[in-house]
């Protein structure tokens, strides 16, 4: 997004949080409720401007986000909807741009592995009743980490489409808290679904449904069918994008605190 004050010609860029369990997602869609649609809603209401946002990656219906880049100023929480809020802004190089420089994306699945149900935690962590082995789902998950074909790990219909299946994956982490899980990722760029796709192989693996070294065979397969099943959205959440000349204070960011990372140099 490419937005103009009243004055002069600036490029801002914004980390911005939302709940996204009331859009389908963060893309402008025909009919549908979008995040990116009330961000330019309330652009138009602040500036009198028109302007089309970009962010950092695109997610699915009900993803949430604690550190989405986007571009604007701190006064659009005046008139975003409540489940959306600017947390973080500064003025870019005229070259910055939210998708295209972006270094690194981040991204935490989140489970809650208990016996019993806990409604508080409904429609926020996915909630698998089974104890895991922790051992063996960090075992399986070095086997994805560096560049690889990841067409095993998204929607089939992308990969007939000859879209590109390579991406990078630097870390997955398991963090453990009580009976919370987070799975956390980062890498270059994830396919449509991966992550959430990766989650329920690793989880698979934790009930020992497969052994970890299934996932490396997985990874050759370049089939669907190969991996675990395709876990909800709404235990997804886009945590940070990472670039060199725009930072958001780790502090700003929930996910950091809540999982016992802040303070850790990313």
């Amino acid at each position: 997004m490419y937005s103009y004050d009243i004055f002069t010609l600036v490029r801002i860029a914004l980390t911005v949080q939302y709940n996204g369990a009331g859009y389908c997602g963060f893309q402008i869609q025909v009919k549908e409720p979008s995040v990116q649609e009330e961000l330019e809603k309330a652009i138009f209401t602040v500036t009198r401007n028109r302007s089309r946002i970009h962010a950092a990656g695109r997610t699915d219906t009900g993803v949430h986000a604690f550190g989405h880049v986007k571009k604007l100023a701190y006064s659009l929480n005046c008139v975003l909807p409540h489940d959306i809020s600017v947390i973080h802004s500064s003025v870019v190089d005229g070259d910055f741009h939210a998708r295209f420089s972006c270094l690194e994306r981040q991204y935490v699945y989140r489970v809650l592995n208990t016996p019993l149900r806990m409604a508080l935690y409904e429609n926020q962590r996915y909630w698998i009743r089974h104890e895991l082995n922790l051992e063996k789902m960090r075992e399986a998950a070095e086997y994805l980490i560096g560049e690889n074909d990841f067409a095993t790990f998204t929607l089939l219909k992308y990969v007939k489409n000859g879209e590109v299946t390579i991406r990078r994956i630097d870390e997955i982490k398991l963090v453990q808290q009580g009976y919370m899980l987070d799975i956390f990722y980062r890498g270059s760029g994830f396919l449509h679904n991966m992550i959430r796709i990766i989650s329920g192989t690793l989880l698979s693996v934790g009930v020992s449904e497969m052994e970890p070294v299934a996932v490396r065979e997985m990874l050759s397969a370049r089939s669907r069918v190969a991996a675990g099943a395709t876990l909800p959205a709404y235990a997804l959440y886009f945590v940070n994008a990472i670039y060199e000349n725009y930072k958001t204070p780790l502090s700003l960011i929930p996910f950091y605190h809540e999982a016992g990372l802040y303070g850790v140099r990313r």
